[in-house]
């Protein structure tokens, strides 16, 4: 008699498993979508294709902007999809200012349908980086488990000028610094905002070499031993290659770096702990709130690894940077305490904690850290 028990109670379990749920994906198009294109989801399912474009399913066109499908899943499935014209080029765009999305998640538990109304399609959108940009694609360290992109923008007269060599600015999160359609959804503006403080003659030409981070950037922008493999990677590995393969200056007082939040964490102790690299250093809404190395105890006793540099900090007022505020007021007040420092610290209290906000402001560490000589 258990046994039957058993048997029924495991038959019933593997129903209920068993049992399938409806997806149903509507699209309501930009009204500048191609008439002659189909709209079709990718993504980890194998009727998305397994992230395979072609291999996707079409939705159906039930009007001239909108398109919809339904799609079976076994209950609990984890879904992750993004809306695309029949590639990862022709993805939409949403919120009408050209941010990629990020792929659409969610554990289907029962019959649900998504509604999606994007903005533009990647391929449509007038996107382009201002000036020249140089790609050196998986570059890999020996300090660190991973490769990386490295994109290099190179200042007006770089191409025109073959005899001049030019100041090196080092970014964190490269790959939201110049092109609109990287995965956080939203970019510095950092190549027209130095483009054009340059052209006007505001600010000295300068190169700027742009870091992606990876799945570990946590633990690498922090003071842990990644974060200082990190560091040294770029000292040691990056920065070497840069010099050789551009026409860098490559003393201490033509080398900076910048950052925000985390990023901002890991530049300013690349500031600290290579004092002989790097002079300059812009900190934006920096992370000090969630440091694991500890880096206000160094600074308390002892500042002299910023004598005769240039620090930018600043913070917004919103989000994650009301959180970050005291903290960043601290480092502030700390460095303020030493005059061979030249510390700029900038608060904006209507700022959130973003990419627009950070390019909003870009102008200010530009100025200070590169002055026109």
């Amino acid at each position: 008699m258990n046994k039957i028990l058993v048997i029924i109670m495991l038959v019933l379990t593997i129903q209920v498993y068993a049992q399938d749920v409806n997806l149903t994906i509507r699209v309501n198009a930009p009204a500048n979508t191609p008439p002659q294109d189909s709209i079709l989801p990718i993504g980890n399912q194998g009727i998305f294709g397994f992230w395979i474009y072609p291999k996707s399913k079409v939705l159906n066109k039930v009007d001239n902007n909108i398109c919809e499908g339904v799609y079976s899943f076994p209950k609990n499935t984890d879904l992750e999809f993004k809306i695309t014209r029949g590639s990862y080029f022709k993805e939409a765009l949403y919120n009408g200012n050209g941010h990629s999305a990020q792929p659409i998640k969610l554990k289907i538990t029962k019959d649900t349908t998504v509604v999606l109304n994007p903005s533009n399609w990647n391929d449509i959108y007038q996107r382009s980086i201002v000036g020249t940009v140089r790609y050196h694609h998986n570059f890999s360290s020996t300090y660190l488990r991973n490769t990386r992109n490295v994109v290099v923008w190179l200042p007006p007269s770089y191409e025109e000028n073959p005899k001049k060599s030019y100041p090196v600015l080092y970014a964190n999160d490269g790959q939201n610094l110049f092109d609109h359609t990287n995965l956080s959804g939203s970019e510095w503006r950092m190549d027209e905002i130095a483009d054009s403080l340059m052209r006007k003659g505001e600010i000295e030409e300068f190169i700027i070499v742009g870091i992606a981070n990876t799945k570990d950037r946590w633990i690498e922008y922090n003071g842990t031993p990644e974060g200082e493999n990190y560091l040294k990677f770029i000292v040691t590995e990056l920065k070497p290659f840069i010099d050789k393969t551009y026409r860098s200056k490559t003393d201490k007082s033509n080398t900076a770096i910048i950052g925000s939040s985390m990023g901002g964490l890991i530049s300013f102790y690349a500031l600290y702990d290579y004092p002989d690299i790097f002079s300059r250093a812009a900190c934006l809404s920096s992370g000090f709130f969630f440091d694991d190395g500890d880096i206000m105890s160094k600074i308390k006793s002892d500042l002299s690894p910023f004598h005769n540099s240039k620090i930018y900090l600043d913070c917004g007022g919103k989000d994650l940077d009301y959180d970050f505020l005291p903290t960043n007021r601290m480092v502030k007040e700390l460095l303020n305490n030493d005059k061979q420092i030249s510390v700029l610290y900038e608060e904006f209290p209507e700022d959130p904690h973003n990419e627009v906000a950070w390019s909003s402001r870009l102008d200010i560490p530009f100025k200070f850290l590169f002055p026109k000589k």
